[in-house]
């Protein structure tokens, strides 16, 4: 519809000068909160620490790579705001992936956006699946035709004592 206005528009066939509609709630100049729009828990927008990260590689290994030792913290705005400290060690150190950007949710589909050192957007997502009862948010992003993946696993900071297990498929229980 707004490009068959455009289309007159250049086509001189609009007659009447378009007056601006009124402000909606909607558009306002205030971030709209993403948990109004997805009827997650207040509780889901918290800082949490990373305590699993799996890599499924299936062109190189049929099972997937658990990455011990992975660190850091995912902060989940309200307002769609986000910030990323992950920190994976590897066989030269510890390598650091910090991100400040933006997230929208769409179901159990979770899309992060944050622009890199070279001005671009760049924008990768994937599932979600967050457990109140549990206090975690496991995410399955990035993930490729032939099946490979990365599979995180989040506590809310603060309960990293509480005993969980983290599912490769994204899953998450209390317990052993």
């Amino acid at each position: 519809m707004l490009f068959l206005a455009s289309a007159g528009t250049a086509f001189g066939q609009l007659k009447t000068p378009k007056k601006a509609a009124p402000a909606s709630p909607a558009r306002a100049a205030t971030a709209v909160p993403v948990a109004a729009a997805n009827g997650l828990p207040t509780k889901f927008f918290t800082a949490y620490s990373y305590t699993v990260y799996l890599v499924y590689a299936p062109k190189y290994s049929p099972k997937p790579t658990n990455t011990r030792g992975v660190g850091g913290t995912l902060t989940l705005g309200p307002t769609g705001s986000y910030e990323k400290k992950l920190t994976i060690p590897g066989p030269y150190g510890r390598s650091h992936f910090d991100e400040t950007g933006r997230y929208t949710l769409n179901g159990k589909n979770i899309q992060f956006t944050y622009t890199d050192s070279h001005g671009k957007p760049v924008t990768y997502g994937g599932t979600f699946n967050y457990s109140e009862p549990a206090q975690a948010l496991s995410m399955v992003l990035n993930q490729e035709a032939d099946g490979g993946r990365e599979v995180f696993g989040l506590v809310v900071k603060g309960s990293e004592d509480v005993k969980r297990t983290f599912n490769d498929d994204g899953t998450v229980k209390l317990g052993d």
